[in-house]
């Protein structure tokens, strides 16, 4: 009997282990999503903050452009 019941706790051992290891890997998976969609958060924002700036930066440099041929012609 004691054969039995060691074989019996050893397939429980390894079930136990394979639900453990499904765990880890869905969690894993969870947080590797989790950390993409931050990531694309981010980049998308920085790509609006930066796309802000630089129109401001090309309506600076015509205005001061528009001032000089202005200044220029007078």
């Amino acid at each position: 009997m004691g054969v039995i019941l060691e074989r019996v706790n050893e397939a429980a051992h390894g079930e136990r282990e394979a639900l453990w290891a499904a765990s880890e890997a869905r969690d894993r998976e969870i947080k590797r999503q989790e950390l993409n969609a931050l990531r694309l958060s981010y980049h998308r924002g920085q790509a609006e903050r930066l796309r802000l700036t630089l129109e401001e930066l090309i309506t600076h440099h015509e205005t001061q452009a528009r001032q000089l041929l202005e200044k220029g012609s007078a």
